[in-house]
């Protein structure tokens, strides 16, 4: 019973020194990780093999409730062909440049299907890049046969890490 009573008071001494140094003024700082996506739409390719469009992707959901962000990246990047394509699949070179992040993979886009690209972290910061929320795109295609399709899309999707405060 005594060694029971003084475990206790070792363990409430110990959670005390504990808490009492804990910082108190620092921001508080959380990480969240979402996704974003967006529809990059494909026109012209009827009889082309290559393609190019930009934009820019809105991710201002991450700063709900927070001041800042602290640090940001794409974890990884999800190419999905749309249903909206005629055919079944395409393949080639795709290319995404977010900044300095420049990533190309040669795929096969099945109809329906995601293809994930995960991003080494080193190479992966988007911090510098996010303006308001948002950060600006290029995607680029170029393909091993014409699409022989006009207008199709192909989505999108970044998943976002990112440390607020």
């Amino acid at each position: 019973m005594k060694k029971n009573n003084l475990l206790k008071s070792i363990l409430l001494l110990f959670t005390i020194l504990t808490f009492s140094n804990c910082e108190e003024n620092g921001a508080v700082q959380f990480i969240v990780v979402d996704d974003f996506e967006n529809n990059v739409r494909v026109t012209g390719l009827d009889t082309s093999d290559s393609y190019t469009t930009s934009g820019s992707v809105d991710i201002s959901d991450l700063l709900d409730n927070a001041g800042i962000f602290v640090d940001s990246s794409i974890e990884k990047i999800t190419l999905t062909l749309q249903d909206d394509y005629s055919g079944s699949s395409i393949s080639g070179s795709f290319q995404v440049l977010v900044g300095t992040i420049d990533v190309t993979e040669v795929l096969t886009l099945n109809k329906g299907q995601e293809v994930e690209i995960y991003l080494p972290t080193e190479a992966s910061s988007i911090l510098s890049l996010i303006r308001s929320g948002t950060f600006s795109y290029s995607f680029n295609g170029n393909l091993s046969s014409p699409a022989r399709d006009d207008d199709f899309t192909i989505k999108v999707k970044y998943r976002i890490r990112a440390t607020v405060e």
